[in-house]
């Protein structure tokens, strides 16, 4: 991923950490030092406010369903695939604008437990 083509307030791996980037960050940025995008996980999901729905095998925060694929994931309302963690933040904003997602752990921790599932699964 290109530095020009990630965008400010979503999250990025730079130097294997999540930060979320913001545009001071953005413009700051020098090769090799490229933001990366963040694999769209349970943990990240967990994190932003979703939960499973057993009975339907999707993970739902508000009105908004995701469902697993191989990988990745489908926005059931927008019929929308999503891979990345910035992705989800696209789509909220662009559809779901009413709800505010927000990350509700640090990121340092997620990226940990979201490196050892990849892992173990």
């Amino acid at each position: 991923m290109m530095a020009n083509s990630a965008k400010p307030n979503r999250y990025y791996l730079i130097h294997n950490e999540p930060v979320l980037l913001t545009e001071k960050l953005l413009r700051d940025l020098q090769p090799p030092n490229r933001p990366r995008p963040i694999k769209l996980t349970k943990p990240w999901l967990s994190a932003f406010g979703f939960w499973p729905d057993p009975s339907a095998n999707s993970w739902l925060l508000e009105d908004v369903r995701l469902v697993p694929g191989m990988n990745c994931w489908l926005c059931v309302y927008t019929r929308r695939y999503l891979q990345y963690v910035h992705e989800l933040q696209d789509l909220f904003e662009e559809v779901h604008g009413h709800i505010e997602l927000q990350l509700r752990t640090e990121p340092s921790r997620l990226h940990l437990s979201s490196a050892r599932q990849t892992l173990v699964s």
